[in-house]
């Protein structure tokens, strides 16, 4: 599998001048070669490339989530770790509102329209330090990060470098999350997105006190991974996410309790500086918070032989959602849970885990990957033609690209955890 990666990784990773990384801090060290483009000096180290070859060069090229589900087996696992470091630095550089950008392009035209590439983000650095040798990875916990947005409404620093270490903009990822984001998209309108209708241009971030899980998201965008959007307006799907995934997504409650736990360990281990999240008078630990998404987990995402209520499809599997604001897509079953489990298996309990595998094992997988959609689903329509011109809502456009057919970024990502 490792070799595999690592071929992977030569034709996926590479410099391009026309999608570099945003600048690193000027007292980073070491530094990779500069390169000036437009004006600018930018990293001349790899980036990862989304895919080939429509996502392999110019603004198309850096994503945040594909970059970061994918840094730990190209890069991490084939040992190129000055690669993970920058990249890791790079992005760190463009957070804003508590986010890591859907896209990058440089930084400059950073688009914060996703709320799983912070997380994906943080279990890259958690990754990182587990697994560059000798515990040098750690190091880059206090690295330099040149911040290109200070603040929310900062126009990009190129010239008047802000710096922090990573621990601080991590720290700050996770107060803006506790503390809840609530922004409108920077440009919004047909200038960033043709498809999208106003409301989806709402961002809404935040953490819910009973659970512990992160949430947010509307029924007009699509933050997470399964984020096509309708743009048929003869079959009526324009505007319209096939799968908005709103609420709190099983895999990103994965990803926050396996990130928060391991920030926990650290600060036991007086290597963390924080103690925790704070909101006005409240206060959680570390451990309030991964003790509370551990305590809920179970009980709110895995539906059991005796669960009775009428949107339920199949039993004995863990929900995509919790708390989507159409309530019955809670109850799809579709991999992401799988992605929790790989992350957090302590959160499942190993039975009900066992019976959700024979599921999916038995539904969803297939001999290139798992489909994105349970077929008895009212809405799975396993084939997938993007120049589809039908008036049928369900296809048109490729409307259900993430609805049944087996996804690309679904076999990246399993064959990488």
């Amino acid at each position: 599998m490792a070799q595999h990666l690592a071929v992977g990784s030569l034709a996926l990773v590479g410099f391009n001048p026309s999608a570099p990384l945003p600048p690193l801090a000027r007292s980073l060290d070491p530094k990779p070669p500069t390169q000036v483009i437009d004006g600018v000096e930018h990293p001349g180290c790899p980036t990862i490339a989304a895919g080939l070859q429509h996502f392999a060069s110019g603004y198309m090229r850096n994503w945040g989530r594909d970059t970061f589900i994918s840094l730990r087996g190209l890069l991490l696992t084939t040992g190129r770790y000055t690669d993970a470091r920058y990249i890791i630095l790079g992005f760190a550089g463009c957070l804003r509102h508590g986010l890591i950008p859907n896209l990058l392009d440089r930084g400059m035209n950073a688009r914060f329209n996703c709320r799983d590439a912070v997380w994906w983000w943080l279990q890259c650095i958690k990754d990182y330090c587990q697994m560059v040798p000798d515990n040098r990875g750690f190091s880059i916990l206090s690295d330099p990060v040149q911040r290109l947005y200070p603040t929310d409404d900062s126009q990009a620093k190129i010239t008047e470098p802000v710096e922090q270490p990573l621990h601080q903009v991590m720290q700050e990822a996770f107060l803006r999350h506790f503390r809840g984001i609530d922004f409108k998209e920077r440009n919004w309108g047909v200038k960033i997105d043709e498809q999208m209708t106003e409301e989806g241009f709402n961002v809404r971030v935040g953490v819910d006190r009973s659970t512990g899980f992160v949430y947010g998201g509307n029924k007009h965008n699509c933050g997470t991974w399964m984020d096509k959007m309708g743009s048929s307006s003869k079959a009526g799907n324009r505007g319209v996410p096939s799968s908005p995934r709103d609420g709190s997504a099983v895999e990103l409650v994965g990803l926050s309790f396996s990130v928060i736990s391991w920030i926990n360990t650290l600060k036991e281990q007086n290597i963390w500086p924080y103690e925790g999240v704070t909101y006005e008078k409240e206060f959680w630990s570390w451990k309030d918070w991964s003790d509370k998404i551990a305590a809920n987990f179970e009980n709110q995402f895995f539906i059991s032989l005796n669960t009775d209520y009428y949107l339920i499809n199949r039993r004995e599997i863990y929900k995509d959602t919790v708390g989507a604001s159409e309530e019955w897509q809670d109850y799809q079953l579709r991999p992401n849970f799988v992605i929790a489990l790989a992350l957090a298996p302590e959160l499942f309990d190993p039975d009900h885990a066992r019976r959700a595998l024979e599921t999916v094992r038995d539904v969803l997988l297939g001999p290139l990957g798992m489909k994105t959609l349970d077929p008895s689903d009212w809405n799975y329509r396993g084939d997938y033609h993007n120049d589809n011109d039908s008036t049928d809502m369900k296809v048109a456009h490729g409307f259900n690209y993430h609805q049944g057919p087996v996804s690309l970024i679904e076999i990246r990502r399993s064959s990488l955890l």
